[in-house]
């Protein structure tokens, strides 16, 4: 029995002399003191200053407790298992490393003049100072744009607790069978599910279409909304002054106010794994195993952000947080692979044509191996291009299906790529997607089409002397060049349409797996 504890410090990302800003929910001088300004690093910058150096308050408390047993019955049997906590380290999406500088730095510009005629100014010159400098210490400086949001309990990082528990046995004929079942419970997991600065879905149907509406210089009520404080207009240089934005918890800001470490996500796993392994025998080697498991959660990626791009996160408003737990885009609940060895029986050491020289240069060494893959589909999420919300209710919209309608209009089994694959009239309709964000689930339990690939290698080894070898080799990955209708190496990628707004719903892109690709290698192994 093995047992342990961990126990973690990681204190946040900062800044070496503290030239970092960032949200803090103080009161903000230029926007009536409501809450939510800009604050500066550490305590050198005046009333704008936050007071420490990084805003996360530090975790103390990542205590992770580690268990493991292994209990033989007898000399062919082990019985394996264990329990542990696993603290990760902080995620910071973006190319910044959650560190802002806004406030410290300026993009200055200058334009050439008469059609190009005058130009900005003269390099040998000098680059123009006519402008203001920075550094802006300035709680209002982001007024009416965008800022980093990193949240205070943000240093209380991601971690998983993780179990399992494994029967091995070794059966005649060198045969050993493995039976395990293995899980996960992911808590605090990067995500982009929980931003500051969202409406509440019910606005819509109050609202309609007066959301869009903006205020004008001047207005001090638009559609009975009053204008959140004086000079707001002005301010929102980086979104319009409208209706959803003055109703926002922080209209001074256009972003969401995502959290750069949000750490709101969660995830489970289960999988019961099966293994028999054929040992070395007569120079053949065979590793079979299946996996049966089922991935749920409401985070897809360690950088949440990456998954943004294909509508995965972000698509579910804050209100309503319930709905984003379901199959992860990743879930394939079935895996059986097939791996065989087999070195030819020629050559030093083997049965036959064992007497050496050139002969056995020729003859031995040889090795075949051959790795068969097949999965089931991984699941459809589908979306609609055509949304009338507005980007306030942080919501996208995802069209149910309808009660008692079946969304297939074939069998994946039996799939005629120039037909759709989808029952349009099974879904909400594009045209329903009015100040209305749809019923349906994040990722649905439709599953796309299952995966098979079989590689094959031929290895030659060739000793020259004690020391040096020489190999040659040559694969064929996807060597029967299966074609499997989907789009690997995207986030959410999907060789089917699935954006009910688009004519060509349900239809093939063109998308398909990767096809046969044959190599040959050649290495002087010393």
């Amino acid at each position: 029995m093995n047992y342990g504890l961990r126990w973690d410090v990681a204190t946040p990302t900062l800044e070496k002399r503290d030239a970092m800003s960032f949200f803090d929910f103080g009161p903000n001088p230029g926007a009536g003191g409501r809450p939510g300004r800009l604050a500066f690093a550490g305590s050198k910058w005046g009333p704008a200053s936050f007071g420490k150096r990084y805003p996360e308050d530090v975790y103390y408390k990542a205590f992770q407790p580690r268990i493991g047993f292994a209990y033989s019955p007898d000399t062919k049997t082990v019985v394996r298992g264990g329990y542990g906590i696993f603290f990760t380290q902080a995620f910071y999406p973006g190319w910044g490393g959650g560190i802002a500088q806004d406030g410290f730095n300026a993009d200055v510009s200058f334009s050439s003049t008469l059609g190009g005629l005058q130009p900005a100014f003269v390099l040998s010159q000098g680059f123009p100072q006519n402008f203001k400098h920075p550094p802006f210490i300035d709680s209002a400086y982001r007024n009416g744009q965008n800022l980093n949001y990193r949240p205070f309990d943000a240093n209380r990082r991601p971690y998983s607790q993780q179990w399992n528990l494994t029967i091995e046995r070794q059966l005649p004929a060198n045969f050993l069978v493995t039976g395990a079942y293995v899980a996960n419970k992911g808590t605090r997991l990067p995500s982009r599910i929980a931003p500051l600065n969202a409406l509440d879905p019910t606005l819509l149907k109050t609202y309609g279409s007066k959301l869009y509406d903006q205020f004008k210089p001047g207005d001090t009520v638009v559609d009975g909304v009053p204008i959140p404080y004086a000079g707001w207009q002005q301010q929102m240089t980086g979104c319009a002054p409208t209706v959803a934005q003055a109703l926002v918890p922080y209209p001074q800001y256009c972003s969401g106010l995502y959290g750069t470490n949000e750490n709101a996500g969660n995830s489970t796993y289960h999988s019961f794994q099966f293994k028999a392994e054929k040992r070395f025998s007569q120079g053949m080697w065979m590793l079979a195993s299946y996996t049966y498991s089922k991935l749920i959660t409401t985070s897809e990626n360690t950088q949440a952000d990456a998954a943004t791009w294909s509508g995965l996160t972000g698509v579910i408003s804050p209100f309503e947080r319930k709905r984003n737990k379901g199959l992860s885009q990743d879930d394939v609940p079935q895996v059986l692979s097939w791996a065989l060895t087999y070195e030819l029986p020629m050559g030093r050491g083997k049965r036959f044509l064992n007497q050496g020289g050139f002969l056995d240069r020729v003859v031995g060494g040889w090795q075949l191996s051959s790795i068969l893959r097949v999965t089931s589909g991984p699941p459809f999420f589908f979306r609609s291009g055509k949304c009338t919300v507005p980007e306030q209710f942080r919501v996208g919209c995802i069209p149910g299906i309808l009660p008692g309608a079946s969304p297939w209009a074939q069998s994946t089994s039996s799939f005629e790529p120039s037909k759709p694959l989808f029952n349009k009239a099974a879904f909400e309709p594009a045209n329903s997607f009015n100040y209305y964000y749809g019923s349906g689930s994040r990722i649905t339990s439709l599953r796309g089409f299952g995966y098979h690939n079989e590689d094959f290698s031929i290895v030659k080894n060739t000793r020259i002397t004690e020391r040096v070898g020489f190999q040659i080799r040559a694969e064929a990955f996807n060597v029967f060049n299966w074609h499997i209708f989907s789009n690997t190496g995207n986030f959410g990628g999907s060789a089917i349409n699935t954006d009910v707004s688009s004519p060509n719903f349900g239809l093939w892109n063109g998308n398909v797996s990767n096809p046969r690709n044959l190599q040959i290698g050649a290495k002087v192994i010393f």
